[in-house]
């Protein structure tokens, strides 16, 4: 499982990812990158579920693309067929679920902005990721790419953003992206998966575009996260957290 969020302000839309990498549960890697700029524009993209999916998407949209205006033109029949040939050629055929997070900035509209999909081949990834994320109603699921303002991927119960005092009815502009990006991600990383286990940490990275270009930068460690070992987060005095995050 892999944590995604973005924020679409006037000037710039921030994505925040963990590093966290995993087979059959096991922690093989701490620092996987999991959100990567595109080639050739301003724009970049990360992936739940099978996280190096992602890195075959961002080389097919570089190859294909010139700007962030034609990425965005890609229909649920591209993104379906490159989903199919990944699960395909370098997942044996399992049943898998990524949800496809991409922010850039609009040429022809002159802002940023943020779209997501949601793919699968169903079976039990599907019901997986279901089980463990409150947005995955079929109501809720973004079947074709759709553009929004604001995501977090897994979504945290309602009670889980309450008890975190995170800020809700917020004007995006008036948000500090790095702050509240990164207290989503803390969020997101305390919430035990149906299994028992843990499944975000490593490090929080986030990624910012603007008119002038990508950046990325590390803004929280967790040292506790190890290869091999089972993510155990620290308890949290989240009024504690939010002064410190404050100062």
């Amino acid at each position: 499982m892999s944590a995604i969020s973005a924020l679409v302000q006037s000037n710039a839309v921030h994505m925040m990812t963990d590093t966290l990498l995993y087979v059959q549960g096991k922690v093989i890697q701490t620092d996987f990158p999991k959100c990567l700029p595109i080639r050739g524009m301003r724009a970049a993209i990360a992936s739940t579920g099978p996280a190096s999916f992602a890195y075959l998407l961002a080389e097919m949209l570089a190859t294909s693309c010139t700007t962030f205006d034609e990425v965005v033109t890609k229909d649920r029949e591209w993104f379906r067929g490159a989903f199919d040939w990944y699960v395909e050629n370098e997942r044996a055929g399992a049943s898998e679920y990524a949800t496809v997070a991409l922010i850039g900035w609009l040429e022809g509209e002159d802002r940023p902005a943020a779209f997501a999909i949601e793919l699968s081949n169903g079976g039990e990834k599907a019901e997986w990721v279901r089980r463990n994320s409150a947005h995955t109603h079929p109501s809720n699921v973004a079947h074709d790419l759709v553009e929004l303002p604001i995501l977090a991927n897994p979504t945290p119960p309602i009670e889980d953003l309450l008890a975190a005092g995170w800020p809700m009815g917020v004007n995006r502009d008036s948000r500090d992206a790095e702050a509240d990006l990164l207290h989503m991600l803390e969020i997101q990383r305390r919430r035990r998966a149906s299994d028992g286990k843990y499944y975000v940490g490593g490090h929080a990275v986030l990624t910012t575009v603007t008119r002038e270009g990508v950046t990325q930068r590390a803004v929280q460690h967790w040292p506790e996260d190890r290869v091999g070992k089972p993510i155990r987060p620290k308890p949290m005095d989240w009024k504690r957290w939010k002064a410190r995050q404050a100062a």
